[in-house]
């Protein structure tokens, strides 16, 4: 029987390996004919490949805590700590964001409505908080590994 970490590394590098095939079947495989704009043939093969990746993803971060919690109920303290802290975090950005409607000439789109203009602000600023959380953490993690 295979060991967990072995099996893992198997599939990271499987997983690493149709990427990188796909990846280079986009940029490699040709254009779609009679197309208005460029468009590689494989775009629909690497945005799929990019949603199961997404959801393997979002998977994994919702079963491996939830699985934590239950061998180490210690930590759950820990974890709704985070998760409320996270909620706090997008509540922050939700609160900043702008849902004014844009003025784009020749678009008539569905998109131009309150909702999603908020939302995407949302996101926005989601990802500018935790980039610079990211940043900040890398700093200050090097500032006091110095010291030690």
């Amino acid at each position: 029987m295979l060991k967990v970490t072995k099996l893992l590394n198997i599939l990271t590098i499987a997983m690493f390996a149709i990427t990188v095939v796909l990846v280079g079947l986009f940029f490699f495989g040709g254009e779609l004919p009679n197309a208005q704009y460029s468009t590689p043939v494989y775009t629909d093969q690497l945005i799929w490949w990019a949603y199961i990746l997404f959801g393997l993803t979002a998977l994994a971060a919702l079963v491996f805590p939830i699985g934590r919690l239950l061998t180490n109920p210690k930590q759950a303290v820990k974890t709704l700590i985070a998760l409320v802290g996270v909620c706090l975090l997008v509540l922050i950005a939700y609160s900043m964001s702008d849902g004014t409607i844009m003025n784009l000439p020749g678009y008539d789109g569905p998109d131009n409505v309150e909702g999603t203009l908020k939302f995407a602000d949302t996101m926005l600023f989601t990802m500018y908080f935790l980039g610079i959380g990211a940043v900040l953490a890398i700093i200050v993690t090097e500032i006091i590994r110095r010291f030690r």
